[in-house]
């Protein structure tokens, strides 16, 4: 298994800097594009590292594979961002409507009465996006710095659903215009 980490010559963390990430990334890149001698299997494995160490569910599940760790890949949410799922869960079925109500107007007086509640939901949609943010800041923080197979898998799954569910909002978001 290669060890993304040490291709990019980053340290092994739950929480990287990701400009350093980029920075590493680029130097690396630089020297394995194949248009500068290097090989398509070596610039094309960087970009995989860089996408896995970039997205903090996929780097912590990186994390204890390189550790050889088993983890279970599926389960439930866990019961603190329940309200996370709720309140995203709800927004989301609003704006869908929204969305619905918006495509099947047809006058410009119409489209024109609606782009208030089109701000609106972009706002509603935003703080959404920042709290989730926030979550998944909170959890990162809260790992220990050694890896407990058990938090850190749960940690991962946390994770997985806030990063879905900020991807879910930022569609939704871009929908609205």
């Amino acid at each position: 298994m290669n060890n993304y980490f040490e291709l990019l010559n980053i340290a092994p963390s739950p929480k990287i800097d990701l400009a350093l990430l980029d920075d590493h990334y680029k130097i690396s890149a630089a020297d394995a594009h194949p248009d500068q001698g290097g090989s398509k299997e070596e610039f094309d494995m960087l970009n995989i590292a860089k996408k896995t160490l970039r997205n903090p569910s996929s780097r912590i599940k990186h994390l204890l594979d390189i550790h050889s760790i088993t983890y279970e890949k599926r389960g439930s949410v866990s019961n603190h961002l329940m309200n996370y799922f709720m309140s995203t869960g709800e927004l989301i079925q609003k704006v869908d409507a929204f969305i619905k109500k918006k495509q099947q107007a047809t006058s410009v007086l119409t489209k024109a009465l609606l782009e208030n509640d089109s701000v609106e939901m972009q706002e509603n949609i935003s703080i959404q996006i920042d709290l989730l943010e926030t979550a998944q800041e909170e959890t990162l923080n809260t790992l220990p710095g050694a890896i407990d197979s058990q938090v850190y898998e749960i940690a991962a799954r946390d994770l997985a659903f806030l990063e879905k569910w900020q991807a879910q909002l930022k569609e939704r978001y871009s929908s609205l215009f």
